[in-house]
């Protein structure tokens, strides 16, 4: 239930639940040390109330998290897409993954799957409203902040056109450092 990694099928479906679970069990932990210091004490006044307090904090950034990922698991890509692109990629040696989301001030990026290869980020988006322009954008702006440089980036809007562009990758092809870097920054970018 819990060993959906980010890249990973299914990815989008898993973590809220997750997440929310590590909540409310931080949340009932911060609850049984404030008691704990409430039953010793007698009062509220006591560093047992400081911990708990202090203890929350995390708490309200998971509950962030929670929520964004209730909102990002309508984008999941599915587990019969998933498996009719991965049959497409078979032996290639290209780095791929599938329910990246990631986030940005002013907007977020639903990515149903990606493939980093020849020096090229290739994501496939199934949201039509998203801005395919921005979303390049947004990933380019955030390769040349970590000094990789002279990757390509498209986003398509169409499984038949990302299907295709798997299709031309060579089984031979071989990885270059730049692949890595560039698929690992995408990886840390999702939720």
């Amino acid at each position: 239930m819990f060993s959906k990694h980010k890249g990973e099928i299914g990815y989008l479906k898993k973590q809220p639940v997750r997440i929310g679970l590590l909540a409310l069990l931080l949340l009932v932990l911060c609850a049984a040390i404030f008691m704990t210091g409430f039953i010793m004490h007698g009062d509220a006044k006591n560093i047992f109330t400081i911990i708990a307090v202090l203890g929350t904090l995390p708490v309200a950034k998971l509950i962030v998290s929670f929520i964004i990922g209730i909102k990002a698991e309508k984008y999941s890509f599915g587990k019969a897409n998933a498996a009719s692109v991965k049959e497409l990629f078979g032996e290639k040696n290209v780095l791929y993954g599938f329910d990246f989301y990631l986030t940005s001030y002013k907007t977020n990026f639903p990515l149903s799957s990606c493939f980093v290869f020849d020096e090229t980020v290739i994501a496939l988006s199934a949201d039509k409203d998203m801005d395919m322009k921005e979303c390049k954008e947004h990933i380019e702006k955030y390769l040349a902040n970590n000094s990789i440089t002279g990757i390509k980036v498209y986003i398509l809007d169409s499984l038949d056109k990302y299907s295709d562009r798997i299709k031309s990758v060579k089984d031979d092809y071989a990885k270059t450092e730049k692949d890595l870097a560039a698929f690992t920054l995408i990886k840390n970018l999702s939720l």
